[in-house]
């Protein structure tokens, strides 16, 4: 039974997703994801949502951290170069600020 409850569960969240982030969270390759969202600017996802996806360790959820880190400094230099120099009155979420990757909230 429980089986069956994770299967359908997975297939819910699966279609909150693409079939990319869905093969990494499957195969347990945590870091990859938080590149992948990092990269296409995407918000970092919370530890609980990574759990649904599967058993999500603290050393998992620190490789999703990573390489969302990873990711996201790709994803802001590159748009740093090119979006702010055309048009610097344009909101930067990739701002340099005390609350960036959500380093306050974890009690960094």
């Amino acid at each position: 039974m429980r089986q069956l409850i994770c299967l359908v569960v997975m297939i819910l969240l699966s279609a909150c997703m693409s079939q990319y982030e869905a093969n990494l969270s499957r195969h347990g390759e945590w870091q990859e994801l938080g590149a992948y969202h990092g990269e296409y600017g995407y918000q970092e996802w919370e530890k609980k949502r990574l759990g649904r996806l599967g058993a999500m360790s603290e050393s998992d959820y620190e490789k999703y951290r990573a390489g969302y880190l990873q990711g996201r400094y790709e994803y802001c230099t590159g748009k740093k170069t090119v979006t702010t120099a055309l048009n610097p009155g344009y909101p930067d979420e990739c701002r340099q600020d005390s609350s960036q990757f959500g380093l306050a909230e974890r009690g960094y």
